[in-house]
């Protein structure tokens, strides 16, 4: 090799790798929480430097931001998805609460979009208004849901589709908090069992 393709190869820039940094950056926001780690930390462990983060990413909120829509992509999106399957509500209901409680070596406990709300002053405008989005489309999809329980006679007639969409959101992000905190999964189910009893049918 000549000294000029040694000079070549040696300033030749590293490839940066986006989807490693960003399932590394989801894993550390996920397990800790953003308030619990420094920009400093989550560039430790996903193995690139904070210029590299910062010229691939903008600042620390693109980067959450990014990885709102990977999270997004790879968890919500799943959960929706059953919303919109050929079976009873309650079937669904009793689906979507054991995904949320059935723990899984492949990920953290608990659930990184109910980690980020919960912490609102680490998050910048980009970050705070995609998470917004997230919830009005989480909202808009139970409500899209429960319009179709009660088509089929399913939820009770003076069950207001608006308040039980949020009712739904509220409840789905308290039991991941309970589930992050380390709640026994039985004693999560059976509350949550309670706190759905009104909407289906009797």
């Amino acid at each position: 090799m000549t000294d000029k393709q040694k000079r070549t190869q040696r300033g030749r820039p590293k490839t940066f790798d986006r989807e490693g940094v960003l399932a590394a950056a989801m894993t550390a926001y996920w397990r800790e929480g953003p308030s619990g780690l420094s920009l400093n930390e989550v560039c430790r462990r996903a193995g690139v430097s904070k210029p590299g983060l910062y010229r691939e990413f903008g600042d620390e909120d693109g980067l959450i931001d990014a990885v709102v829509s990977l999270y997004a992509k790879q968890m919500l999106e799943p959960a929706w998805a059953m919303t919109r399957k050929d079976q009873p509500f309650s079937h669904t209901l009793q689906n979507m609460v054991d995904f949320m409680t059935n723990g899984s070596e492949s990920r953290p406990i608990g659930c990184l979009y109910a980690k980020m709300q919960s912490s609102p002053t680490k998050l910048g405008p980009k970050s705070q208004a995609h998470l917004q989005q997230i919830r009005e489309r989480a909202i808009a999809t139970y409500a899209s849901w429960l319009e179709g329980a009660r088509a089929r006679k399913e939820i009770a007639d003076q069950v207001c589709i608006e308040v039980a969409a949020e009712f739904l959101h509220a409840q789905f992000v308290h039991i991941l908090s309970q589930v992050a905190a380390g709640e026994e999964a039985d004693n999560i189910r059976a509350q949550a069992e309670l706190a759905f009893a009104g909407l289906s049918r009797a």
